[in-house]
């Protein structure tokens, strides 16, 4: 595990990390109360990581390995830009913990609330924990993001500036 930390950082750390999360809001096998400081380390795993992972053993749970190495999430926290996808209503409270509370061991996913550069990607369905008030921010705010990226000639008034009309249309 310290090879591995040791090797992270002679390539000049991670660039972008990229990982879903488990029902119970675990990222990269951090499972529920690891530490958020937590490093390259064998884990063992949760039975709700077992079963979920099953599928990848022609649902056979005895086939599951116990354990895990994983790097921590310190290690991914280091990472410069962060992609975490969730999908699924099974994964809609995670999603809602991960960005309507604060940061939590329990919820390892939350500690990214935390990084700079991290962008949580979603289905419609993982939203369903949400509060409507958080939805609608952040499809502002992806309407407004697709505005800007879309149209080139959106800073077209008089003084060559971006109004919230414009950007609203």
């Amino acid at each position: 595990c310290e090879q591995f930390e040791k090797k992270i950082l002679e390539h000049g750390g991670i660039e972008l990390f990229v990982g879903g999360i488990g029902p119970d809001g675990h990222i990269a096998f951090n499972e529920p109360g690891s530490s958020l400081a937590s490093r390259t380390r064998v884990k063992t795993l949760a039975l709700d990581t077992i079963v979920a992972n099953a599928r990848f053993f022609q649902n056979d749970y005895s086939k599951v390995p116990g354990q895990a190495l994983t790097v921590g999430v310190g290690t991914v926290m280091d990472s410069r830009e962060v992609i975490i996808l969730i999908t699924g209503v099974h994964k809609a409270l995670a999603l809602s913990k991960a960005i309507e509370e604060g940061v939590n061991h329990m919820w390892t996913v939350s500690a990214f609330q935390l990084h700079p550069k991290t962008l949580f990607i979603c289905d419609e369905d993982a939203t369903q924990e949400l509060r409507v008030k958080t939805v609608k921010y952040f499809k502002g705010l992806m309407r407004v993001h697709n505005k800007l990226i879309e149209d080139d000639d959106i800073v077209n008034n008089d003084n060559n500036q971006t109004t919230i009309e414009t950007l609203m249309e």
